[in-house]
């Protein structure tokens, strides 16, 4: 009985930034000592959305504005309460990201699937003028900066008004 109570409890969550498989955070997905995380499938958002790399820690964000920027490459994970607790600890919910449930594209044919995703709500205008990415990778031109690498100094909404010299 307990199983299947924790079985129905999970929900599905989006990711397509340095949590995904491969990527920096996705050690945080991993680690189940913040909750529980399986991959499920991967899967496309079903609108046009802006994905950039911004601040000094090179960070992927999606910002909410839809119909701008591409259609934007993605895992989905079933997770339960506990993770998507530690990941709103993690992803500075209150002050930076707003988690909400879009409706993912699973594949041609399969339809959509509701998912939570965390999207930039307040940012810069000039966020908009960098590169929109369909797909986000690692890279050294860009190299993540894991959050315990990270200096405190910048508040995250001062760090998202950063422009690199």
């Amino acid at each position: 009985m307990y199983m299947h109570k924790a079985a129905s409890s999970l929900q599905k969550l989006f990711v397509c930034g340095a949590l995904k498989y491969g990527q920096p955070g996705h050690s945080i997905l991993a680690n189940s000592g913040n909750g529980h995380a399986k991959f499920w499938c991967r899967a496309t958002t079903t609108e046009k959305l802006p994905l950039v790399i911004a601040t000094r820690y090179n960070i992927p964000f999606l910002l909410n504005k839809p119909g701008v920027g591409n259609y934007v490459l993605g895992e989905i994970y079933e997770v339960d309460d506990k993770m998507l607790n530690s990941l709103d600890d993690l992803e500075d919910c209150q002050d930076v990201f707003t988690r909400e449930v879009q409706d993912m594209n699973i594949g041609v044919g399969e339809g959509t699937v509701p998912c939570w995703v965390y999207l930039l709500q307040k940012y810069p205008e000039k966020l908009l003028s960098l590169p929109y990415l369909s797909s986000y990778e690692n890279s050294a031109t860009h190299p993540y900066v894991m959050r315990n690498r990270r200096t405190h100094k910048h508040p995250p909404q001062e760090d998202l008004a950063y422009t690199a010299a």
